[in-house]
């Protein structure tokens, strides 16, 4: 009889062993399908306002001058095309990613090193896999900052252990009573509980808020565990620090379960709830990691930087997978003249685009009528500077230049929290680029020049300020409408434009550039188009080719 209690009972045990085992590998095919399926594909990531306040946490803890400024961040939309290529599995992987584009690099050989290392993903699967499976372990939080969460650690509360062991002490002292006076052991028993509870629930109220923190740091950490087996010549460097690191906090995850599992709760978890309760083994275990995280912050932040940047960069290599129809290319640095070659350009925000190529030694000026390409062509400039000074990817097919700082001044508007018109906002947004101009080689897009003035004071004013960017050293691309500049600027600027053709009753933009000044204008054409009445269409034509022809505008 005993015989077949002991089958049954072994019989369980490797049941449940080969359920173990069979969920094991059946979650690994289901990560790895998953994996592949995104591979190229654009995400579908939610992002928000309070999402990209999150995200942007790290980086503000990072900043620098010669980074991408909030102007033309926001100038360029460069949200989205952050959530465009946006496929990192964790929370390290989504700020860094954001710091990344943020913060161009200036330095050939270190865009060259990101280019490798998002090459070798893009070429080998097996590596990227392996790499990928165990960053989805950290996995993201929801409008949550990591980092700004991990920094508040250093507000918690601290405590010493003492009393905790002391009640530790009670509870042996209790049992050990019993052997001697029930009636001593109980009162003690008694009085420990009571404690214990109390000072407990006291003591978790004051630190719960935390622990989804110290979670997160116990998923790294398992996370850097897992690199351990992983030999990746093209990582190295990654993969020394990660291994490193994580020698370095071994201690930390030791009993780490005590206080909560990284990989989620348990049956066991419940039942150690109560002996967590009565002895404060949880918070003793808690004080200690606490100590260990203020002693390595750096370390940890270490680990964090790094295992993003790895995310960041298999992010990249998706981002260029999923560029492929209407192609990228790897850019060119040179150490050359203030210059920059681009063929078969596009906006990457545009999934059917019009190729535009440009070799630019000097100023750019791009006149046009309205809607025509020239506001989308400097932005498509300014964006693919960004990123190829950030992921070394660029959408065209060539992009040759230096390495520039990026700004521009194209989408501002007024302030009526600081009162300032839209005018003065204007001038403070170009009087910033012309500061830095003379410092440093300067990337700049400007969109309608001085557009908040007079025409007259507009054309004096931004043909001065153009010059000077020139005279400065600075590479500027100008869209305007004031076909003016392009006769005053013809020494300091080369002239492209847009162009446009009417059939019938529309207006047909083939947004492609060309050689030269605009020699068409298409706004009083657009009110007929958009059915204004055919006597304002038509006075409106009359009086301006009456000044076009006497230089006066006549009284209506």
């Amino acid at each position: 009889m005993n015989f077949w209690y002991i089958f049954l009972a072994v019989l369980c045990v490797l049941a449940l062993v080969g359920k173990a085992i069979y969920d094991s590998v059946a979650d690994r095919k289901k990560t790895e399908r998953e994996l592949r399926d995104a591979w190229g594909r654009r995400p579908g990531k939610e992002h928000n306002a309070v999402k990209y306040e999150s995200i942007q946490k790290y980086y503000e803890s990072i900043r620098k001058d010669d980074d991408i400024d909030d102007i033309t961040w926001n100038d360029l939309d460069m949200d989205d095309v952050y959530a465009l290529m946006d496929t990192t599995l964790s929370s390290v992987g989504e700020e860094m990613l954001y710091a990344c584009l943020r913060k161009p690099l200036f330095q050939a050989d270190e865009i060259y090193y990101r280019n490798k290392i998002i090459e070798h993903f893009m070429q080998n699967e097996e590596d990227r896999m392996a790499v990928q499976s165990r960053l989805k372990i950290m996995g993201s939080h929801r409008n949550i900052s990591f980092y700004e969460f991990f920094q508040s650690l250093k507000n918690v509360k601290r405590e010493s252990n003492l009393y905790h062991y002391i009640i530790i002490l009670a509870w042996l002292a209790g049992v050990a009573l019993i052997f001697f006076n029930t009636a001593a052991a109980i009162t003690v028993l008694v009085a420990d509980i009571a404690v214990a509870i109390i000072t407990y629930y006291r003591r978790k109220a004051q630190i719960e808020v935390y622990y989804s923190v110290l979670n997160y740091v116990l998923r790294m950490m398992y996370c850097a565990k897992k690199f351990s087996d992983v030999e990746i010549p093209a990582i190295k460097r990654e993969l020394h620090i990660i291994k490193e690191v994580h020698g370095r906090m071994s201690s930390f995850r030791r009993m780490s379960g005590i206080v909560l599992n990284p990989n989620g709760g348990s049956i066991l978890d419940i039942i150690l709830d109560y002996a967590r309760m009565l002895t404060h083994i949880d918070l003793i275990k808690f004080n200690n990691m606490l100590d260990t995280i203020i002693k390595r912050n750096d370390e940890i932040l270490t680990l964090h930087n790094t295992l993003g940047f790895l995310d960041a960069m298999i992010a990249a290599g998706s981002y260029r997978q999923m560029c492929m129809t209407n192609g990228w290319c790897v850019p060119d640095f040179t150490d050359g003249e203030t210059s920059i070659v681009v063929k078969d350009i596009y906006h990457p925000m545009i999934s059917e685009p019009v190729y535009n190529s440009i070799d630019a030694k000097g100023g750019i000026l791009l006149t046009g009528s309205n809607a025509s390409g020239k506001s989308t062509l400097l932005k498509a400039i300014a964006i693919n500077a960004i990123l190829a000074q950030t992921i070394a990817t660029v959408n065209a097919s060539r992009y040759r230049a230096i390495c520039f700082r990026i700004m521009t001044s194209m989408a501002l508007k007024d302030s009526l929290v600081n009162n300032q018109s839209y005018f003065i906002v204007e001038i403070m947004s170009l009087r910033r680029i012309l500061d830095v101009s003379p410092k440093i080689r300067v990337l700049c897009c400007i969109d309608e020049v001085l557009r908040g003035t007079n025409t007259i004071e507009r054309i004096a004013a931004s043909s001065h300020i153009l010059k000077k960017l020139c005279d400065n050293g600075a590479l500027c691309f100008a869209a305007t409408h004031d076909t003016e500049l392009a006769k005053i600027l013809g020494r300091h600027y080369s002239n492209y434009h847009f162009r446009e053709k009417i059939e019938g009753d529309k207006i047909i933009f083939d947004y492609t550039l060309y050689k030269g000044c605009a020699t068409t204008k298409n706004a009083i054409k657009l009110l007929g188009l958009l059915e204004y009445e055919k006597e304002i269409v038509d006075s409106a034509e009359e009086l301006a080719h009456e000044f076009e022809e006497t230089g006066t505008w006549p009284q209506i």
